[in-house]
């Protein structure tokens, strides 16, 4: 990999995460889940909750991007800013119920009001929900969706699969040297666990 690597951090002061939107191509390559009587797993839960469950962000995965030339570049979250981020999101109390469409139409009647951060993938509450792919620092966040509108024009049809976090992050750049001395250095990860990350982060 030869295009631009920056990582995405956030802090107290010029740190801001403003809202999670509601999107057709969600950055972390994740679906989340319907809580409908339209989806198999999920008979059992009533269908008047309107409920999505899914990863809102996931840590150490380059996602593409490209600058004002039209460069492409990656960016990545580390667990920790993931971690902030979702201090961040809550600590504006307006945030819960600021949600969009694509980033781009405002929409009522749409709330967040469950969070949490992954911390043992095999113990996790997300493999009761049916994810089986849930990753270590990956934040998770459950929203209701009181919206007719956006429940049977957006959701229900399929066209909104997944979330995507609207972040003001500082932008540090970094090599790709770096970023495998960290992985390699990383005394969670088990063996095989390193090999696949570095083989995504050359790819």
């Amino acid at each position: 990999m030869n295009e631009k690597i920056v990582e995405w951090t956030l802090d107290d002061l010029s740190g801001e995460l403003r809202r999670i939107s509601l999107v057709s191509t969600p950055a972390v390559e994740e679906d989340f889940m319907l809580f409908s009587d339209n989806i198999e797993s999920f008979k059992t839960i009533d269908e008047d909750k309107r409920v999505l469950t899914g990863v809102a962000m996931r840590p150490n995965v380059n996602i593409p991007r490209r600058d004002e030339d039209g460069s492409l570049y990656y960016g990545f979250f580390s667990e920790e800013t993931v971690v902030k981020a979702a201090e961040l999101y809550f600590k504006n109390n307006s945030n819960a119920n600021n949600t969009n469409l694509e980033h781009k139409v405002e929409v009522g009647g749409v709330f967040v009001f469950e969070s949490w951060i992954v911390t043992d993938p095999k113990l996790d509450k997300s493999l009761a929900l049916g994810f089986t792919s849930a990753k270590k620092g990956d934040w998770f966040v459950s929203m209701k969706i009181e919206n007719d509108v956006v429940w049977n024009e957006f959701l229900k049809t399929g066209f909104i699969r997944g979330f995507s976090v609207e972040v003001n992050p500082t932008v540090t750049e970094v090599s790709v040297l770096e970023r495998m001395s960290a992985i390699v250095e990383d005394e969670t990860l088990s063996d095989d666990e390193k090999i696949n990350k570095l083989l995504k982060l050359t790819k």
